[in-house]
């Protein structure tokens, strides 16, 4: 009787949150501009929306487990992230916001990371340690949006994380430690035509292609954000010097750089407090802070406008969605 009660139990907890999802979703407001992120508020890393003007603020994931860093779909009905509820190695999951389904994309022992999907949709690169020759030794990754033909696209460096699909997918911004330097690099979607563009990490490009934005600190003490032609040539700052700025994500309008910024150096601060930021790409005025919280606050992503049309049922559930035999000794 025991076991009967605690099923019905979980049902109705079950039910409940999946209607309080979709009062969530219905409640978001035409015509605002959306934002996602990642955030320890709750106690519990979580990814939450937040319009532009700081209001509208929504959980999107509820686990017992970290789920962060999200990547939307082109439209704006999906979007993946990692999630730690397997054990202590991060995994790509997809949210499908039509069916309120989440789907496992990877199973592997290693920990992947910083997925970000295709402007085309087709595909989703992630970093991740599964060559393992060496511990931190990440390479770059893209796989299918259903998590299948996975394709390793780094075989150089230390360190390969922070993929950037260039606007029309044809190219792939991101991090590198090479030579014990970190720099921001650019590559074809197949991994070829490297070519090394500055010192940095976080790339972000801009709707037009002819941009891209990305922290560092190497010209003035404190992180900050910065931008460059797409050649890696005529970067300047455009957060303020006295800040600790990271994590740039560029608009699809093209007219604003969300990222996470705090008074303080985060290196080391247990009580990092860091909140979500908005900053012209030209740099004038001053920022627009959009989160408000003492907890850490973090990895921007912009929803596109599609998502304000999803239609989410109750049926959550979690599925394994890809391959499984990408390695042999997987455990669920």
């Amino acid at each position: 009787m025991k076991t009967k009660y605690a099923h019905l139990a979980f049902g109705i907890a079950l039910a409940l949150s999946s209607n309080l999802f979709i009062m969530n979703l219905s409640a978001q407001v035409p015509g605002k501009q959306y934002i996602s992120f990642s955030s320890l508020r709750s106690g519990n890393l979580e990814i939450y929306i937040i319009d532009t003007d700081g209001k509208n603020l929504r959980n999107l994931t509820n686990h017992p487990a970290a789920d962060h860093s999200a990547t939307w779909s082109p439209n704006g009905r999906a979007f993946a992230y990692v999630s730690h509820r397997d054990g202590k190695k991060g995994e790509i999951y997809v949210m499908d916001l039509n069916k309120n389904k989440t789907r496992r994309l990877t199973n592997h022992p290693a920990s992947e990371s910083h997925p970000s999907w295709s402007p085309d949709g087709k595909w989703i690169a992630f970093a991740s340690d599964r060559k393992g020759n060496e511990a931190g030794n990440y390479d770059i990754y893209k796989m299918d949006a259903n998590g299948e033909n996975l394709q390793r696209l780094t075989n150089e460096g230390k360190y390969n994380s922070a993929p950037a699909w260039s606007p029309d997918s044809r190219s792939i911004a991101f991090y590198s430690i090479r030579n014990d330097s970190g720099d921001v690099y650019v590559m074809n979607t197949e991994g070829r035509n490297v070519k090394k563009l500055t010192w940095g990490i976080s790339p972000s490009w801009s709707p037009d292609g002819e941009k891209i934005a990305y922290d560092t600190h190497k010209w003035q003490g404190s992180r900050g954000i910065y931008i460059m032609n797409a050649n890696g040539q005529n970067s300047r700052r455009v957060s303020p010097l006295e800040t600790w700025s990271r994590n740039p994500a560029w608009s699809p309008d093209g007219r604003w750089i969300a990222y996470e910024s705090e008074l303080e150096s985060p290196w080391g601060n247990p009580n990092r407090d860091s909140n979500i930021y908005l900053i012209t790409p030209n740099g004038g005025g001053n920022p627009r802070q959009i989160t408000e919280h003492e907890a850490m606050d973090y990895s921007p992503a912009w929803i596109p406008s599609g998502f304000l049309a999803v239609s989410p049922t109750a049926n959550t559930q979690t599925t394994l969605w890809g391959k499984l035999k990408q390695n042999p000794h997987t455990t669920k």
